[in-house]
């Protein structure tokens, strides 16, 4: 997978970070592209759409593996479940 952005925002921790961020007016991101992907014309058309899927990973956890369980927020990241059950 190759990175063509990332993206920038003031949450340092994953238990500061809303649940649902869509109420939070102040959680704003930027998204900020490599050189070779930093053209007007990919982004073309993309003001007819009210919404963007974007496919990130967490830059911190890069390279560790994965683990088929985890441990959400909402639980006080005590409890762990299955990585297809939190979410």
């Amino acid at each position: 997978m190759n990175v063509i952005a990332y993206i920038h925002n003031d949450f340092q921790e994953k238990f500061g970070i809303p649940r649902q961020s869509g109420v939070v007016g102040t959680a704003l991101s930027e998204i900020v592209f490599e050189p070779d992907y930093r053209s007007a014309e990919a982004l073309r058309g993309l003001e007819g759409f009210s919404h963007i899927w974007l496919i990130w990973a967490f830059s911190a956890s890069a390279g560790k593996g994965w683990s088929p369980t985890v441990r959400p927020p909402r639980l006080g990241g005590n409890a762990r479940v299955g990585v297809f059950a939190s979410r």
